[in-house]
């Protein structure tokens, strides 16, 4: 069948199999009509998370958590949509037509060819919401996170906002050659852009804006500053931004 098709099967198989996929995953408890336990999306110690079985859908009274069988299973293994449906179509016998399979496939591999190693550790993007990226491979404190050769491009950027909101990178021994068109990408996609610099020896992440203010070894100008406020997209947050560039930034080189 065709995969809007199969979206259809599995909508209608998942309702009544909510419990046993949540429960496949986190531990619920019987709770009246219904089932609860910690919600798995935020730091949770009352049990806010209920599952409505004979009802098939989700809901968290502590967080934005709701849904049905299908966005669970796409919140909590860190998948999208059309990754979800693939799955389950496995766990409900339906085949999906070649053409549908091939496609998804090939965004599969896309992804990867965009930002390398990324398919493996997307999952636990989703879930944190949080993307560490490194220019050269160490061994960090971080996760997740993902080495790149060279500056992140736009393309990557913006594959990475579709699961996080926050971006550190973390700078050692980078060059601002590296460093700029890298925050560049990253304040274009309305990416929360933090940086680790050379002499944080306890890793302490910054703002961006704080990290060009406070950098000795590199030759970091205010018109860089400038450059890389004048790409966010939102007016408020450029506003604020240019704001805290007037007080804070006369140290920089001119």
């Amino acid at each position: 069948m065709t995969f809007n098709e199969a979206v259809i099967h599995i909508r209608e198989e998942s309702r009544d199999d909510i419990v046993q996929l949540i429960s496949a995953r986190i531990s619920l408890k019987k709770s009246g009509h219904s089932y609860s336990a910690c919600c798995p999306f935020h730091n949770d110690k009352t049990a806010s998370f209920f599952v409505h079985g004979t009802k098939g859908f989700f809901k968290c009274f502590g967080c934005p958590a709701k849904g049905d069988a299908i966005r669970f299973v796409a919140l909590f293994d860190g998948l999208t949509f059309t990754e979800t449906i693939h799955l389950l179509s496995h766990r409900y016998h339906i085949s999906i037509s070649k053409n549908d399979r091939k496609e998804y496939q090939r965004a599969i591999k896309t992804e990867d060819e965009i930002l390398s190693g990324f398919a493996s550790v997307k999952s636990e993007i989703l879930k944190k919401s949080i993307v560490y990226v490194a220019f050269k491979k160490s061994n960090t404190p971080f996760t997740p996170i993902l080495f790149i050769d060279g500056s992140l491009s736009l393309d990557a950027a913006r594959l990475l906002k579709k699961r996080a909101q926050k971006i550190v990178f973390v700078a050692q021994d980078t060059s601002w050659e590296i460093l700029k068109p890298s925050f560049h990408a990253a304040l274009k996609t309305q990416l929360e852009v933090f940086a680790i610099p050379d002499y944080s020896d306890e890793f302490q992440e910054m703002d961006w804006v704080d990290y060009c203010a406070m950098q000795t070894s590199q030759k970091i100008t205010k018109k860089d500053v400038i450059e890389l406020i004048a790409v966010i997209p939102d007016n408020i947050a450029r506003s604020i931004y240019i704001t805290y560039a007037t007080d804070n930034f006369k140290e920089l080189t001119t």
